[in-house]
C-alpha cells in the first residue's frame, strides 16, 4: 500500500513537472536555432560587428520576435491570408511532413479557439441519459427559451467533436476553468483538475 501510494505521488509529480520542463525546454532550443539563424545577418550589420557575441545574439532573438510578429500583423490583411493559404497547401501535400504538421497545427488551433471561443464548460448528459459529457459553450441563442451552442470535444483529439444547440436548463453548470476543461478530455481523464469530484457532485446531486 505504502509503495503504490509513493508511487502513485511520484507520477503525479511527474505529470506537472515534465509538461512544464519539456515546454521551456522546446521553446529554448526553438529560438537558440532560429536566432542562430539569424545571427550571420545580424553581424554582418556593420554598426554591429564589433559587438560582443552575446549582444549580437541577443539582437537577433529581439529580431526574431519582430519578424514573428510581423508575421501576424502580415497574416491578417488580404495577401498574408493567401500567402500563408498558398504555403498551408504546401505543407499538407508534402510526404511525412504533412502529418507532423497537421499534428502541430490542430494542437495550436486548439489553444487559440479554447482561449476565443469558448465561453464556460458545462455538462450535459449525452450521448444518452445518466451519462455526462462535458461540452464547451460556444454562444448563447436568446428566443422563448433560451439555448446554448455547445462543441463536445473527443478524446484524445480535442479539435475534434459534434456541434449540439441544447436548453439551457438542460445543461450543468460545473467550476472548471476552460483550459482545465480542454485538459481534462484531451487527456482521457487522466490529468484531473482537483477537487474534481466535488465540483461534479454539488451540482444537481450527479
Amino acid at each position: 500500500m505504502f509503495r503504490k501510494t509513493v508511487r502513485n505521488q511520484f507520477l503525479t509529480g511527474l505529470s506537472v513537472i515534465l509538461p512544464v520542463v519539456l515546454t521551456f525546454y522546446i521553446c529554448a532550443i526553438m529560438f537558440k536555432m532560429m536566432g542562430r539563424i539569424l545571427l550571420p545577418f545580424v553581424k554582418n550589420i556593420p554598426v554591429l560587428q564589433n559587438m560582443p557575441s552575446l549582444i549580437t545574439y541577443i539582437i537577433s532573438i529581439i529580431a526574431l520576435v519582430v519578424i514573428i510578429w510581423m508575421i501576424g500583423v502580415m497574416a491578417r490583411n488580404f495577401i498574408g491570408k493567401r500567402f500563408l493559404k498558398f504555403t498551408e497547401s504546401i505543407m499538407l501535400k508534402a510526404p511525412i511532413l504533412n502529418h507532423i504538421y497537421e499534428g502541430i497545427r490542430q494542437i495550436v488551433q486548439t489553444i487559440a479557439v479554447s482561449k476565443t471561443a469558448f465561453q464556460r464548460v458545462v455538462m450535459i448528459e449525452y450521448p444518452r441519459k445518466g451519462i455526462y459529457s462535458l461540452a464547451f459553450v460556444t454562444n448563447v441563442i436568446e428566443g422563448k427559451k433560451k439555448l446554448l451552442s455547445l462543441f463536445v470535444s473527443t478524446t484524445p483529439n480535442p479539435t475534434s467533436g459534434y456541434y449540439l444547440i441544447v436548453p439551457e436548463e438542460n445543461t450543468v453548470s460545473i467550476d472548471l476553468t476552460i483550459e482545465e476543461g480542454m485538459k481534462l478530455v484531451a487527456s482521457a481523464g487522466i490529468v484531473t483538475p482537483e477537487n474534481l469530484a466535488e465540483k461534479i457532485s454539488e451540482k444537481r446531486g450527479v
